[in-house]
């Protein structure tokens, strides 16, 4: 009888310590996942690129997928292949306007906020393979302001207010939410998600930002393919800052100003600074 209770205790106390490292291990694995930080996604890289001297383009990338956009109304997708903090590689496909076919690829290496290199295309039709170089200026971005006021042709109005990465959006009637691809002088974009009971409206708001930067010059909106309204389009303006302030609108609050070093650039996985 003693050795059948020496042998149960000796298994109660090996039991007792498995549940105990599992346990222990449990709580380090649950401990570390709560303190791994998650990937921050890239933001948007837009560029000033020219070939020659009245050939220039605004490429904008959001991580690997970006557009080419040119005066003459041609678009092109493009594709970073391989970049790393001082060179890249990019491929070219236009999609829209008289150069729709021709496809290039761009190798180029930073330097500050430039990028430059060569590039080889071709266009079937027209030529089979054509070299030549290529330069571009990176855009720094801009901060977006806390509230923007947005008006239709019609003098529809609705308050845009900056909510934690994104714009809360609210009409008469109509709420949404109002993701920034792009905000840069050069070429602003903003993605436009109406929210229940409005759920399927989604558009796209274009346009420059003036040179006192407080507006949004040669504003147009698009609903996108696949929405309820797809293809429909018109005109907006949109104001912050001291030109609401100078309209007699209500006093806006204090700008959010963001510090960042004055040697850094955006680059397609992050910032790089020098």
């Amino acid at each position: 009888m003693k050795r059948i209770a020496l042998f149960t205790l000796a298994w109660a106390i090996v039991a007792i310590s498995v549940l105990t490292a599992v346990s222990h291990g449990q709580g380090t694995t649950a401990a570390s996942k709560a303190v791994t930080p998650k990937p921050k996604a890239p933001g948007p890289v837009t560029m000033t690129e020219c070939e020659g001297v009245n050939n220039c383009a605004t490429w904008t990338f959001l991580g690997t997928q970006g557009n080419g956009q040119w005066p003459s109304g041609d678009i092109a997708n493009l594709t970073v292949d391989t970049s790393d903090t001082s060179s890249v590689v990019i491929h070219r496909a236009d999609s829209t306007g008289a150069s729709a076919g021709l496809t290039a690829t761009y190798t180029g290496t930073r330097h500050g906020g430039n990028v430059g290199g060569e590039f080889t295309s071709s266009w079937p039709g027209h030529w089979d393979k054509k070299e030549g170089n290529w330069y571009a200026t990176i855009v720094q971005p801009l901060t977006p302001p806390p509230v923007i006021q947005e008006c239709d042709v019609n003098h529809t109005c609705g308050t845009w207010t900056w909510n934690n990465g994104h714009y809360d959006g609210v009409w008469v009637g109509v709420n949404a939410t109002l993701t920034v691809v792009s905000f840069t002088p050069q070429s602003v974009v903003i993605k436009r998600a109406d929210l229940p009971p409005r759920v399927g409206f989604n558009y796209t708001f274009t346009g420059t930002i003036s040179a006192q930067g407080d507006t949004i010059l040669d504003g147009i909106w698009t609903g996108d393919p696949g929405s309820r309204q797809a293809g429909v389009s018109g005109t907006f303006t949109a104001s912050w800052g001291a030109a609401l302030q100078n309209a007699a609108q209500a006093p806006q609050p204090p700008p959010v100003v963001v510090v960042r070093p004055t040697v850094c650039y955006p680059w397609f996985f992050g910032m790089v600074c020098e």
